[in-house]
């Protein structure tokens, strides 16, 4: 039987490896050709549309940098906490919007730090990736003085979206929406009611021609860009590097570094997962709904024979159809309200911990006496997902870090090396299952 449960573990991870390939056509699971970048930045924050716009971006899945005043950080922290929390970049426009070229070494520098303190005092951050917070002189004036001050990377744009002079709702869609280039920098304005009007309208548009829109440190990152101090930036054109998000990158010349290297180690000396035909294992790289109810159904001995799902997005002869139609009837994994599995979508930490739940159960594992975590973000998990995080929690197949579940984050290759090993030393398997159902 322990015989028969190892094979079952390698060939899913036979489907999992086929993932990261599947994302790329370049010479790595981590290329990107052909992508359409650009990064939206907005100045003279934060203020009383912060909110919206953020709920506007996170509707097209948009990322954007926020450059702002200091004299506002303290009064609108919490949209700024949010910001963070959203993974949008915050970035220095000075504390009081001064000229810059026409003030006193003395004040260039205070007008900078003043603003990166406030950032820091609110958010516990000291800036981003290896420098600190971008700068953006007010009204487009720097001089040298202001360069060698500045200390961090200098931003300006190749697209002034006009919305300060303008306000016009309609016309920031119809002219930066069609001036729009891959690799540009935009400047909009934060304190506009009219460009938070306009926006939904601009990232139609824009996702219509295809554009990813990304912070900007995620632009340089993807571009091979690495920002200097005191140096200008306008934009970020390609010239030949097409990176992945740099939450997904990993060097994997130094995969014995990564926090899940021994669970890594662990899969793959038990031929329970490979890496990809490039030789990566990609461990940042999502799984998907698809790839983890097929590892569940091969863990179960489902046959992975076509068959009919009733979901309108997986045809008999899909990859997981099987499966699929397997936890739908053993009530281990569900689609979603509008018929669909969804497949191809990252499953979440809930998602993965709801289904483990289920799992772990049909396994016949109880939580005996052990008491379930209490996360600090308890709230955020969805009621039909509690139960499913707390028996995990239980259990220990998937706990949370620094008293944080993050539950709709995305699970990762790496998580499902830690949770494989975990099942697989736990001993955990139903009962045999023939045609999908349990006997």
């Amino acid at each position: 039987m322990r015989k028969r449960f190892l094979c079952l573990l390698l060939t899913l991870l036979l489907c999992l490896s086929l993932a990261p390939v599947s994302q790329a056509a370049g010479g790595s699971a981590y290329d990107r050709p052909g992508q359409k970048l650009a990064a939206l930045t907005f100045d003279d924050g934060p203020g009383p549309y912060s909110d919206r716009i953020m709920d506007t971006l996170a509707a097209h899945g948009a990322k954007a940098t926020f450059f702002m005043n200091g004299y506002k950080v303290r009064t609108y922290a919490k949209q700024i906490q949010r910001m963070v929390a959203e993974g949008h970049q915050i970035a220095n426009h000075t504390y009081n919007h001064p000229v810059l070229a026409s003030s006193s070494a003395t004040k260039v520098r205070n007008e900078i730090t003043g603003t990166a303190n406030a950032l820091t005092e609110v958010t516990g951050l000291t800036g981003t990736g290896d420098t600190g917070f971008y700068l953006r002189p007010p009204y487009g004036s720097w001089n040298n003085t202001t360069l060698s001050l500045a200390g961090v990377p200098v931003i300006w744009c190749t697209v002034d979206s006009g919305d300060w002079k303008y306000q016009d709702a309609a016309r920031l869609t119809s002219y930066t929406g069609t001036v729009l280039q891959d690799g540009d920098i935009v400047i909009l304005h934060e304190i506009h009611k009219t460009t938070a009007q306009g926006l939904d309208a601009l990232l139609t548009k824009l996702d219509k021609r295809g554009f990813t829109l990304v912070t900007l440190e995620d632009l340089f990152w993807r571009r091979g860009i690495t920002p200097q101090a005191g140096k200008v930036y306008y934009s970020a054109k390609n010239t030949g590097v097409d990176r992945c998000e740099r939450a997904l990158w990993f060097d994997e010349s130094k995969l014995s570094t990564h926090w899940a290297a021994s669970s890594i180690d662990y899969v793959r000396q038990k031929g329970l997962m490979h890496n990809n035909p490039y030789g990566e294992f990609t461990p940042n790289f999502p799984l998907t709904r698809g790839m983890f109810v097929t590892c569940l159904g091969r863990l179960a001995g489902v046959e992975g024979d076509a068959a009919s799902t009733g979901y309108r997005d997986l045809s008999a002869g899909h990859y997981a159809a099987p499966y699929a139609a397997w936890a739908k009837e053993a009530d281990i994994m569900r689609g979603l309200p509008d018929g669909r599995f969804a497949p191809d979508a990252p499953i979440t930490r809930q998602e993965l911990a709801t289904a483990l739940a289920r799992y772990a159960a049909l396994c016949g594992a109880e939580s005996g006496d052990t008491s379930a975590p209490v996360y600090h973000d308890q709230a955020a998990i969805a009621d039909w997902a509690k139960d499913g995080v707390a028996l995990c929690g239980q259990l220990g197949l998937l706990v949370g870090a620094n008293g944080t579940f993050s539950p709709t984050d995305t699970a990762t290759r790496a998580m499902g090396a830690v949770i494989l090993q975990r099942l697989n030393e736990a001993d955990l398997r139903p009962q045999p299952v023939e045609n999908g159902s349990n006997i």
